[in-house]
């Protein structure tokens, strides 16, 4: 497998978030935004205060309106897989396994 595709980040994948307002953050990938090339992301421990507001105007399904509490989207070039992350550290599992 080249390294390329290594470092495909895909939907369900554990990232490391490298800058912006949730740096140093880890989450999980939910979905993946082609068309502006961002990644919508759930971060453990984050309450509804730390997620993006969306208003959401009446409907029949909300017939008052509403806030949604959205998880943030990131761009891709700000997030990398937490396992290469930490192998790139020297901190992954099996490296440290094997130095035993």
């Amino acid at each position: 497998m080249s390294v390329k595709k290594e470092k495909r980040i895909r939907k369900g994948d554990e990232v490391y978030i490298l800058s912006g307002e949730y740096a140093g953050s880890s989450g999980k990938v939910m979905r993946l935004l082609r068309e502006s090339q961002r990644v919508d992301v759930e971060i453990e421990g984050l309450d509804d205060q730390g997620k993006v507001i969306k208003h959401q105007r009446r409907s029949q399904e909300f017939p008052n309106g509403t806030k949604l509490y959205l998880n943030p989207t990131i761009h891709v070039s700000n997030v990398v897989k937490l396992d290469w992350r930490d192998k790139r550290r020297g901190t992954a599992k099996e490296e440290s396994i094997e130095t035993e």
